[in-house]
């Protein structure tokens, strides 16, 4: 049971930490403006750093390392696609 619990708190705090690169990025499609720079890459570090220690506890180091970077990649590639998605959804709607 606690594992299951280590597991959800990694993959948020994963997700939080792609989260606040995305958002900063200047590209961003989510956001009026991008997040400051400094203060969200921190964040997003922190949180990484976060998600990849409680992936350790339960795992290897190094297999938490990895599926820290799967989750990474999974996200960096979705986000992008559904900033995409949900702007057609907004035009849609308004046209």
């Amino acid at each position: 049971m606690a594992e299951a619990a280590f597991h959800g708190l990694a993959l948020a705090a994963t997700s939080v930490g792609i989260a606040a690169f995305y958002l900063s990025a200047p590209r961003q499609q989510w956001l009026i403006r991008p997040l400051t720079g400094r203060r969200s890459r921190t964040i997003g570090a922190l949180a990484l750093l976060e998600g990849w220690l409680l992936w350790s506890v339960v795992m290897h180091p190094v297999t938490a390392l990895f599926t820290s970077l799967t989750v990474a990649m999974l996200l960096l590639t979705i986000l992008p696609f559904a900033a995409a998605a949900r702007g057609a959804m907004l035009a849609r709607r308004e046209g």
